[in-house]
């Protein structure tokens, strides 16, 4: 493996003007961000910084060859940016507008006043383990950086798929699907299906079945060195392979999917906050229930 692409976590530390290229991007999936998005561009130009602006996300960014990407919008925003961003150096920073944040640390504000010049920054960069998924037979390499989902939609026939690990045999679930995460992912739907929270320092993957039928299945975590083979065993109307929850991928009888972890890492720009900070304050994790103060009084 070359370490080169899975570098420690470094500091970010270029002021605005020290840029000569800068993307902006968003989605059209979320135009009240187009605003926000154009004037941090505006910013940015104004410093002397040449600006590429995406308000579709339909670039293919890697060929930008920019010195910093600027994903404005919320998480789903970032993970679109991700995979577009797929094999490039480029340090990407999230622009909140949404609801929870976990990815896109900063506001909007603080990233206006950094494009004018008012701070030269010292923000960590965290490489961020992603996902290469391949389907047998169709010649395409996918990404995700949260998960991939085996997911039967509103069918409710159960699924069977076999899962294997570097080539082995592991276990064959009866359910309504799977999701395979990373560290990144362990939070969002794998969390939901009684996943574990994985550190996001960890190189490793979860594999989490979807309401299994049986009380044997349980998420397994392995390493990020292993080879994750699904084979879909029966025929299914709906069933499909979903990238962070925005790709879809229709699946047959017989197919099989090949998921490890990708050769190139995301390089995420980060708040000061560390990742329990981030689950203390958006998922009120370890937080003891809320009680009736009048209860407690003398």
């Amino acid at each position: 493996m070359n370490s080169a692409r899975f570098e420690q976590s470094t500091r970010f530390e270029r002021s605005a003007r020290d840029l000569q290229r800068v993307v902006v991007v968003s989605t059209r999936y979320k135009p009240a961000a187009h605003p926000v998005a154009a004037r941090l561009a505006e910013a940015f130009a104004t410093a002397g910084t040449e600006v590429v602006l995406d308000l579709a996300g339909e670039k293919v960014l890697r060929e930008l060859d920019a010195d910093l990407v600027v994903a404005v919008g919320g998480d789903g925003t970032l993970l679109s940016t991700a995979r577009r961003l797929i094999g490039a150096h480029t340090p990407v920073l999230g622009v909140n507008l949404g609801k929870l944040g976990f990815l896109a640390a900063f506001g909007a504000e603080e990233i206006e006043r950094y494009a004018r010049g008012a701070q030269v920054p010292n923000w960590p960069v965290s490489p961020k383990m992603m996902l290469l998924v391949r389907l047998r037979g169709d010649g395409v390499e996918r990404h995700a950086l949260n998960d991939v989902m085996l997911t039967q939609g509103v069918m409710t026939r159960l699924a069977r798929l076999r899962l294997s690990v570097d080539g082995h045999l592991a276990s064959e679930y009866r359910a309504d699907g799977v999701v395979v995460s990373t560290p990144v992912g362990s939070t969002a739907y794998s969390l939901s299906l009684g996943g574990p929270i994985l550190s996001q320092e960890l190189r490793a993957m979860v594999v989490t079945p979807i309401a299994p039928h049986s009380l044997t299945n349980r998420p397994i975590v392995l390493s990020g060195q292993s080879v994750i083979g699904l084979e879909l065993l029966s025929p299914v109307d709906e069933m499909a392979l979903v990238l962070d929850g925005q790709e879809r991928v229709d699946l047959r009888r017989g197919d099989h999917i090949e998921i490890r972890a990708a050769p190139h890492a995301l390089r995420l720009i980060a708040s000061e906050r560390g990742a329990f900070d981030v689950l203390r304050l958006k998922l009120h994790w370890g937080e003891g229930p809320t009680l009736n103060r009048s209860e407690d009084a003398p």
